[in-house]
C-alpha cells in the first residue's frame, strides 16, 4: 500500500510531465490555476465571466426577460447579484445593472456615522480599489421577431 507522500509526488510528476490534463480534470483546466469565479477583484476573473456571457448570448431569444433571468441564475452561481424581477423591462437604450457579491453589505463599520443610515455595500468596490461592477445589456429585436442580447461585465457608470 502507498502512503499519501508517495502518492502525491507521482500526482506531481504525472502534472509536471504534460499529463496533468488528466489529473486534473482535462481541457487543461485545474483547481490550481483558477482561485475563484467570484473573486471579481481580478481581471482574469472578470474575463471568465465575460466570456461566459458572451457565448450564452451567442444565440437569438424569443424574450429577452427570459434570457436576463438566465443570466442571474448563472451569475448567482458564480456569486453575483443584480436587482431584476418580474416587473423590471428591457428599453431600446443600454442598461447598467449594477452587481453586488454575496447580496451586498448591510451594517455599521468602524469609520460610519449612524446619522447617516446604516452602511450598505456591494461587497465589489471594497476589494476593487472602489470601483464597483455593473452588468451592461444591450437588446435588439430583429425583423423576426426574435431579440439580440449583448451582456458584458463592465466597471460601474458614475463611480
Amino acid at each position: 500500500m502507498k502512503t499519501y507522500k508517495e502518492l502525491q509526488e507521482k500526482i506531481d510528476t504525472i502534472a509536471e510531465s504534460g499529463g496533468g490534463e488528466v489529473v486534473n480534470g482535462g481541457a487543461a483546466r485545474s483547481a490550481r490555476d483558477d482561485f475563484g469565479i467570484h473573486r471579481v477583484e481580478n481581471e482574469e476573473q472578470v474575463g471568465r465571466l465575460n466570456a461566459f456571457l458572451n457565448s450564452f448570448t451567442d444565440k437569438e431569444f424569443l424574450s429577452p426577460k427570459t434570457a436576463l433571468v438566465q443570466i442571474r441564475h448563472k451569475m448567482n452561481t458564480a456569486g453575483l447579484d443584480f436587482e431584476w424581477n418580474n416587473n423590471s423591462t428591457i428599453t431600446a437604450e443600454e442598461l447598467h445593472l449594477p452587481l453586488a457579491r454575496w447580496g451586498g453589505s448591510f451594517g455599521t463599520t468602524p469609520t460610519h456615522d449612524l446619522k447617516t443610515g446604516f452602511y450598505r455595500g456591494d461587497n465589489i468596490k471594497e476589494f476593487n480599489n472602489g470601483v464597483g461592477l455593473s452588468l451592461r445589456i444591450s437588446a435588439d429585436q430583429e425583423d423576426g421577431g426574435l431579440y439580440l442580447l449583448d451582456a458584458k461585465i463592465v466597471p460601474s457608470v458614475g463611480d
